[in-house]
């Protein structure tokens, strides 16, 4: 641990709980706190400086608790504080980063429906800030509406609507341009909607519905020339209609998972096994797996979840209920694939919804270190937050994380994508400039790893006014490593 200057006068004292003098892995852990003895009106600010003149992190408290990313090498970092009678005070830690535990952020695209483009930035890994690539955008086809890329961060695919197809593209490392790949777009069975990569990058997953009121899951195989090959036997049944069918993967990469309707219009997860080689898909044993029900339960009870993910144990499942104003938790079984309601689900935003104004939650993010779990609410200028418990997987509610000006300005959340080193979180939607007007935007925000808070990078939300949001919880943004 860094040694704290002495206090003096308004000169603030800096502990640097994490990380300490000595060899680290990235991201870097800082924990740190600051005090102003001399100071009654406390601390305004902190600071992480990881070379002299480079912020990397600031925040408006006396503690911080957040991820930085950076390179291997040795470096001579600096936790700084002020005052707010004009001291500052500062600990210096010297760190040597050996090993990169998580790949930083390296690229972000968004989906722009009306447009039919996609976004393009490059993200800088040690604040979270984006910038236009070079190219800018490139065009998708119809409709784009969901996008997802392969593990490495090679090749992005992009769901469309109105075409009823996949745009497929090469992924530039240098500066994040984008190119097709040979024959892109590549045909579905109806209106697209959800796509997910297998961890291997051999297999494209995507969701559709159809007018024959059915879903289907799309399964292609990628060729050696980054083609995409329909698997043999795909479309596969999607266990039911529903108004938008997601869908989700096991890190493992054995189960696929989709949202789904049953009995009319009760909500379910379908379950997939995954065939290693050719990649079609068999329903598992006992699949589709009801929604659970809430005691006292009378009105808004089990519909079909608007998102499914998988946290990185590949342990357990949340299904996002946009109705009821709740997630539901599933247990995974690691040898068949079936699901098993977690003790106490749902859970609820705070209160479960009972009238026809709640929250509606959209989509959700899990952050790859299994802590926590982002929800974007389509009526509120918020974010959910839900810590998880490592040891059985349940979901407690934290809260909603809104602040200043224009982020509390931000009218409607309708994504939400955690990087993979766990950093930051990014999102679509409208943002209202502090009365001045209304535009679309992508916000980016910092994670607090001891909390889950969310706290706003340099220069968000950055405006896109290609950006569009409409659907309302269709348009996503992707971060590859």
């Amino acid at each position: 641990m860094g040694s704290a200057l002495l206090a003096s006068a308004t000169t603030p004292v800096v502990t640097v709980q994490s990380p300490a003098n000595g060899s680290v892995g990235s991201p870097v852990s800082y924990v740190a706190s600051a005090a102003s003895p001399g100071c009654s009106s406390g601390i305004a600010a902190m600071r992480i400086y990881t070379a002299p003149g480079v912020g990397a992190y600031t925040i408006d408290s006396n503690t911080l608790n957040t991820n930085i990313n950076l390179p291997t090498g040795s470096y001579q970092t600096v936790v700084q504080a002020w005052d707010n009678c004009g001291g500052v005070g500062k600990t210096t830690v010297n760190i040597t980063v050996s090993k990169i535990n998580r790949a930083p952020p390296k690229f972000l695209y968004a989906t722009e429906f009306v447009a039919g483009k996609i976004a393009e930035y490059v993200v800088n890994p040690l604040t979270g800030s984006i910038s236009p690539t070079s190219q800018a955008w490139t065009w998708a086809h119809w409709g784009p509406v969901d996008i997802a890329s392969d593990p490495g961060g090679y090749r992005l695919y992009v769901a469309n609507q109105g075409s009823h197809d996949v745009n497929a593209y090469f992924i530039n490392r240098n500066d994040g341009s984008l190119a097709s790949v040979p024959g892109s777009p590549f045909a579905i069975a109806g209106v697209g909607h959800r796509i997910v990569v297998h961890p291997s990058g051999h297999f494209v997953y995507v969701t559709s519905d159809h007018s024959g009121g059915g879903s289907d899951v799309n399964a292609f195989h990628v060729q050696s020339n980054g083609s995409l090959k329909p698997v043999p036997g795909s479309p596969f049944s999607g266990e039911g209609s529903v108004g938008i069918p997601a869908l989700a993967m096991d890190p493992g990469g054995k189960y696929l998972f989709a949202s789904a309707t049953v009995a009319g219009n009760t909500g379910a997860v379908a379950a997939f096994t995954i065939d290693q080689i050719s990649g079609a898909i068999t329903p598992v044993a006992g699949s589709p797996f009801i929604v659970p029900d809430y005691a006292g339960c009378t009105q808004f009870c089990q519909f079909p979840p608007t998102d499914v993910a998988v946290g990185p144990t590949g342990k357990y499942l949340y299904a996002v209920l946009g109705i009821e104003d709740a997630i539901a938790g599933f247990s995974i079984d690691g040898s068949t694939g079936a699901l098993s309601n977690l003790p106490g689900s749902p859970y609820p935003e705070g209160q479960f919804c009972t009238t026809n104004s709640c929250n509606n939650p959209n989509t959700e993010s899990i952050d790859p270190n299994g802590k926590f779990i982002y929800v974007s609410n389509g009526q509120l200028e918020a974010v959910s937050i839900f810590t998880l418990n490592p040891a059985t997987g349940v979901p407690a509610y934290a809260g909603l994380d809104t602040v200043p000006c224009w982020q509390a300005g931000f009218v409607s959340s309708v994504t939400v994508n955690v990087d993979p080193s766990g950093t930051f979180l990014y999102s679509l939607g409208y943002t209202k400039e502090c009365g001045v007007g209304t535009t679309t935007a992508v916000l980016g925000l910092s994670i607090n790893q001891g909390n889950g808070d969310l706290i706003s990078v340099p220069g968000s939300p950055f405006a896109n006014p290609d950006v569009h949001t409409i659907p309302l919880n269709e348009e996503k943004v992707v971060v590859t490593r």
